[in-house]
C-alpha cells in the first residue's frame, strides 16, 4: 500500500469517529466538566434550612430595629434591599418570602429554558441540511428567517435564565445587607465603622468585576466577529499563497482555519465561567472583611489556582486567555511548523529543497511562505496575554529554524543531503511545544481536540512522500490524543469533584447540626450573625450558576445576531461570484481540493455547532435541576413558609410551650434538610458515574475504531499532551478549593 493510501485510509477511519454527532456529543461533556450543577443544587437544602432556622429564632426573639442611629463618627447605613429596616422580623420574612419567589422562579424558567432549548437540535438540523444540500439561491432565501427562529428560541432561554439571576441577586443583596446591618447594631462603634467599609469594599469588588466583566464579555465578542471574518480573509488569501502541489500543507492550512472558527464560537461561549466568577466576586472581600474566611490575605474577585502546567500556562478558563487572539491562533502555528518538518525531512527523512527554494519558474519557495505567514501571525498577537506571550516565543524558534534552511539553501552545503540534519531535533520539539499548548488552549476553550467532518474536510493528496504521508498521520493521530485526553480529564475532574461535594456535604451536615443547637432565647443577635452569613455565601453560589446559564445564551444571541446575521448577504455574495467564476472558468479558486463555496458553507455549518451544542448543556442542566427541584427544593421551601410564629399570649405557660414546639421543628427542619441534602449528593454522584460511564464507552469507540490503522492509538496518551491535561486537573480542583474556602458557607472558622 503507498504512503497517500495509508493515510487515506487513516484519515478515513479518524473521520468515521468525528461526525458531528459524535464531535457534538465530546464538546458538550468537555463543557459540562466546567458546569458541574451538583455545586449548585447541593446548597439549596441548605439555604432553605438557614432560612427556616432564622425564622424560628425569630419567633422566640423579641423584635428590634435594625435601622439604628449610627454611633459617632459612623456614616448613617444605607438600606438598598430591605423594606422594613425597623423591625428585624419583618426582613426575615422579606427574606424568606425572596427566597420563596427565587426557587419559584428558577423552577418555572428552568421549565422554558428546558422546553426551548429541547427544540433547538430540530430547527438546527434543519438549516445544517439547508447549508450542506440547498443551492445559493435557497440559502438567500432561507436562511435568515431560519436563524430567526434559533434566535427566538435562544432569546426566550435568555430571559428566563436573566429572570432566575434576578430572584437570587436580590437574594444576595437582602441577605449581606442583613449581615452587614446586624453588625452594624450590635457592634461598638468600631465594628461599626469596620462594617461600613465592609459594604464599602464589597460593593467596590463587585462593581469592579462585574464591569471588568461587561469588557471582556465585549472583547470576547469583538474577538469572535473578528475570527469569522478572518478566517473568510485567511482562506481566500492562501488560496493564493500556498505554494501550488504543496497539498498536504494546505490540507493542514483548511483544517486551522476550520478550528480557527471552532474556537472562536467557544471562546464566548467559556466566558460564561467569567460570568458566574464574577457573581462570586464580592464572596472573598466579604468573608474576608466580615472575619468569615480567617485565611484570606486580602479581598479578591475569585481566587485561581497558579499552574502546575509545564509550559507555565494556566489552563483554567479566564478572562486574559478567552479575549487572547494567541488562544485561537495556536493550530496555525502548528501547522506551518509542520510545514517546516516537511522542508527539512519531508524528502523521505531528507530536505525538500526543491519545495524550500521558488520553482524555476517563479512563485513562492516554500521557506518563504512559511517565513512570510508566521511572521503575520506573530504581528496579530496580543502583548502581555498568556498565550499570545508563549506563542511568540514559539514562532520566534520557528522563524530562527526557517532562517538557517533558507542559509543552507543557497550555499554549496546544500548538495550535502544531511546539511539540514541538525534542524530535525529543534523543529521536532518545537512541534511538540506547539501540540502541548494547543492543548491548553483547548482546556482554556472547553473544546475536544478533534473537530467534525464537514463541507471543508480536505480529501487525502493523491501523491505524498512517505515523510510527509507519516507527518500527516501523526498529526491525524495527535487530534485523536488530544480528544482522548481531555476527555480522561473530564472523566477525572468529575471524580475530583465527587470527592469535593462529599466533603462539602460533612460541612453542610455540621452547620445544620449546629443549628438546631442554637438557644431559642432572646438577646441572641450574635448567635444570627454566622447563620445569616452562611446564606450570603449559599445564595451567592445559586446566583453564579444562573448567572453563568445566562452568559451562555448572551454569548449564543451575539453569535447569531453580530455575525452570523449581518454575513448572511456576504456568504452568499461570495458563493454566487464563486459559482459564476466555475461556469464562466470550469473551476472555482480552491486549496488542497476545498473551493471557495464549500469552505463558507462549512463556516455556516461551524457556527451552527456553538447554539447546538449550548442546548444540549442546557437541556441536560434543566432536566437535572428540574428533577431535583420537584422532589427536594420546592417542597421544603413551602414548609419553610410556616415557620415564623408567636405565642398564644404572652404568658409564660404559652412562651414555654411555644418555645417547645420550636424546638421539635428545628430538630425536624434539619433532620429533613440534612437527608435531602444526602439524597442530592447521592443523585449527583449517581449522574457522574452514569457521565464516567460515557467518556468510557467514547474512549472505548474511539480506540477500537483506530486501532486497526494506528496502532499506537492504544498506548498511553503522548507524555506532552498528557502532562498538560493531569495539570488541568490537579490546577481545577485546587481553584475549586480555593473558591470554597472564601465562601464563609464551606467554612469551617464560621461556625456558630
Amino acid at each position: 500500500m503507498s504512503s497517500s493510501q495509508d493515510l487515506s485510509t487513516v484519515r478515513s477511519t479518524i473521520a468515521s469517529v468525528t461526525t458531528g454527532k459524535a464531535v457534538n456529543q465530546d464538546a458538550w461533556m468537555t463543557t459540562w466538566c466546567s458546569t458541574n450543577w451538583g455545586e449548585l443544587l447541593q446548597p439549596a437544602p441548605l439555604s432553605i434550612s438557614l432560612l427556616g432556622s432564622v425564622l424560628i429564632i425569630a419567633s422566640s426573639t423579641d423584635d428590634f430595629s435594625l435601622d439604628s442611629k449610627a454611633p459617632a463618627g459612623c456614616p448613617p447605613f444605607v438600606w438598598k434591599y430591605a423594606l422594613r429596616p425597623d423591625s428585624f422580623k419583618s426582613c426575615l420574612q422579606q427574606m424568606v418570602g425572596d427566597g420563596y419567589r427565587a426557587f419559584e422562579t428558577a423552577h418555572a424558567k428552568m421549565e422554558v429554558i428546558n422546553n426551548c432549548s429541547g427544540q433547538m437540535p430540530a430547527v438546527i438540523a434543519d438549516i445544517v441540511n439547508l447549508v450542506l444540500k440547498g443551492s445559493v439561491q435557497d440559502i438567500e432565501d432561507l436562511f435568515e428567517n431560519m436563524i430567526n427562529d434559533v434566535q427566538g428560541l435562544s432569546a426566550k432561554c435568555r430571559d428566563a435564565a436573566h429572570d432566575c439571576e434576578q430572584e437570587f441577586l436580590n437574594m444576595c443583596g437582602l441577605a449581606q445587607e442583613m449581615v452587614l446591618a446586624c453588625t452594624y447594631t450590635a457592634g461598638t462603634a468600631q465594628q461599626a465603622l469596620t462594617q461600613n467599609n465592609t459594604n464599602l469594599e464589597v460593593l467596590r469588588v463587585q462593581k469592579e468585576s462585574q464591569e471588568k466583566m461587561v469588557q471582556e464579555a465585549k472583547a470576547n465578542n469583538d474577538l469572535m466577529k473578528k475570527s469569522y471574518l478572518s478566517a473568510e480573509q485567511q482562506f481566500n488569501k492562501a488560496v493564493n499563497d500556498v505554494p501550488s502541489g504543496w497539498d498536504l500543507v494546505g490540507m493542514q492550512v483548511v483544517e486551522s482555519l476550520t478550528n480557527l472558527v471552532v474556537s472562536a464560537g467557544n471562546a464566548a461561549i467559556s466566558a460564561a465561567t467569567m460570568k458566574s466568577q464574577a457573581a462570586s466576586a464580592g464572596i472573598n472581600a466579604f468573608s474576608s472583611a466580615t472575619g468569615g474566611n480567617k485565611k484570606a490575605q486580602a479581598p479578591a474577585p475569585t481566587p485561581v489556582a497558579p499552574s502546575t502546567a509545564p509550559n507555565g500556562v494556566s489552563s483554567q478558563p479566564n478572562s486574559a486567555a478567552l479575549s487572547d487572539p494567541g488562544t485561537l491562533m495556536v493550530s496555525q502555528v502548528l501547522a506551518q511548523a509542520n510545514a517546516i518538518k516537511l522542508l527539512v525531512a519531508g524528502n523521505n527523512g531528507k530536505p525538500d529543497w526543491d519545495r524550500i527554494r521558488a520553482a524555476s519558474g517563479g512563485g513562492t519557495g516554500g521557506a518563504a511562505y512559511v517565513q512570510a505567514t508566521l511572521n503575520s501571525q506573530k504581528g496579530q498577537l496580543a502583548a502581555g496575554k498568556p498565550i499570545s506571550s508563549q506563542l511568540s516565543t514559539y514562532i520566534d524558534k520557528g522563524l530562527a529554524i526557517l532562517a538557517e534552511v533558507i542559509r543552507v539553501a543557497g550555499s554549496v552545503a546544500s548538495a550535502n543531503a544531511n546539511a539540514l540534519a541538525d534542524q530535525v531535533a529543534p523543529t521536532d520539539k518545537l512541534i511538540t511545544d506547539l501540540q502541548g499548548l494547543v492543548t491548553t488552549a483547548n482546556l482554556v476553550l472547553q473544546q475536544p481536540g478533534t473537530t467534525a467532518t464537514g463541507p471543508a474536510t480536505p480529501p487525502t493528496p493523491a501523491t505524498a512522500s512517505t515523510g510527509a504521508a507519516k507527518l500527516a498521520v501523526d498529526n491525524a493521530k495527535m487530534k485523536v490524543d488530544q480528544t482522548r485526553s481531555q476527555l480522561e480529564a473530564s472523566r477525572e475532574s468529575f471524580e475530583k469533584a465527587a470527592d469535593r461535594l462529599a466533603t462539602q456535604q460533612q460541612d453542610i451536615t455540621k452547620t445544620i447540626g449546629e443549628m438546631t443547637r442554637l438557644t431559642l432565647t432572646t438577646n441572641n443577635l450574635q448567635q444570627m450573625l454566622p447563620v445569616l452569613t452562611k446564606a450570603v455565601g449559599a445564595f451567592t453560589t445559586l446566583r453564579a450558576q444562573f448567572s453563568q446559564l445566562l452568559q451562555f445564551f448572551e454569548s449564543i444571541a451575539s453569535l447569531l445576531i453580530d455575525v452570523m446575521g449581518p454575513s448572511v448577504d456576504r456568504w452568499v455574495s461570495t458563493m454566487k461570484a464563486a459559482e459564476q467564476q466555475r461556469l464562466r472558468t470550469g473551476s472555482e479558486p480552491q486549496l488542497a481540493g476545498i473551493t471557495v463555496s464549500a469552505f463558507t458553507r462549512d463556516l455556516i455549518y461551524r457556527q451552527m455547532m456553538m447554539p447546538l451544542k449550548v442546548s444540549y448543556l442546557s437541556t441536560s442542566i434543566s432536566t437535572v435541576y428540574l428533577a431535583v427541584s420537584n422532589d427536594y427544593i420546592l417542597p421544603a421551601q413551602r414548609q419553610v413558609g410556616t415557620m415564623l410564629q408567636f405565642p398564644a399570649s404572652s404568658s409564660a405557660a404559652d412562651k414555654a410551650a411555644l418555645t417547645q414546639k420550636l424546638t421539635v421543628a428545628q430538630a425536624n427542619l434539619a433532620k429533613s434538610a440534612t437527608s435531602a441534602s444526602n439524597e442530592i449528593l447521592s443523585r449527583v454522584q449517581s449522574y457522574q458515574k452514569t457521565f464516567a460511564s460515557s467518556i468510557d464507552t467514547r474512549l472505548n469507540a474511539i480506540v477500537s475504531a483506530c486501532q486497526p490503522v494506528i496502532p499506537a492509538v492504544t498506548a498511553p496518551v503522548p507524555s506532552n499532551l498528557k502532562a498538560i491535561t493531569d495539570a488541568h486537573v490537579k490546577d481545577t480542583d485546587a481553584t475549586k478549593a480555593l473558591q470554597a474556602a472564601a465562601n464563609p458557607m464551606f467554612d469551617e472558622d464560621s461556625a456558630m
